[in-house]
């Protein structure tokens, strides 16, 4: 849809040549699909479909979900919740989850992150995509940070000791009116500035 198009023009300002050349969709329908692959590919983005979102895990390094869904689109396949099942770093943005009862991420494959962050904690519990594993007391709301706290905890941060960072994290947006608010009147004045 609409949104994913935006989350991959924004990823654009942050990721290298390399990886604007290796990017991998999924989606429910495969028209919607092709015509994303269409859309991107004229922007200069290689695009390629996956027909199983599993795919992505096994595959990706970084992981954007913007989809309505009420089902785990994404799994762990491993035994056990508290295993970590992840030896190699990932990142997982998931934006779907704006309601009650949405869910794109596997309860279980959220215990298995090394890092869980959220924009709202309160929010997350209500209605994010961490709503379910923290209903079913797989993680618990100490397991998450806020965005705002992990801004300040730069040992947090990926590579800040300069050396690889294997960990798998997740973060989920269920949106902030605050923070809108903050972004629009960022957005606003520098466009101004260019005036």
């Amino acid at each position: 849809g609409v949104q994913s198009r935006f989350q991959l023009r924004y990823l654009g300002h942050v990721m290298t040549e390399c990886h604007r050349s290796s990017v991998m969709v999924w989606g429910r329908s495969k028209e919607n699909v092709q015509q994303f692959i269409i859309d991107m590919e004229k922007e200069g983005w290689n695009v390629q479909a996956v027909d199983d979102a599993q795919e992505l895990l096994d595959q990706c390094d970084l992981i954007v979900t913007a989809t309505s869904s009420r089902t785990p689109l994404l799994k762990l396949n491993t035994t056990g919740a508290s295993e970590k099942a992840f030896h190699r770093p990932l990142h997982i943005n998931a934006i779907g989850s704006d309601s009650t009862g949405k869910m794109e991420l596997d309860p279980n494959l959220i215990a298995a992150a090394d890092l869980l962050v959220a924009d709202s904690r309160v929010q997350t519990k209500e209605r994010g995509e961490y709503e379910e594993a923290l209903a079913r007391g797989l993680v618990s709301l100490d397991d998450v940070l806020e965005l705002g706290e992990l801004a300040n905890r730069t040992e947090l941060h990926r590579n800040s000791n300069g050396r690889e960072d294997g960990r798998f994290t997740i973060f989920d947006s269920s949106g902030v009116a605050v923070q809108d608010c903050v972004i629009a009147t960022m957005v606003n004045e520098s466009l101004l500035s260019k005036e």
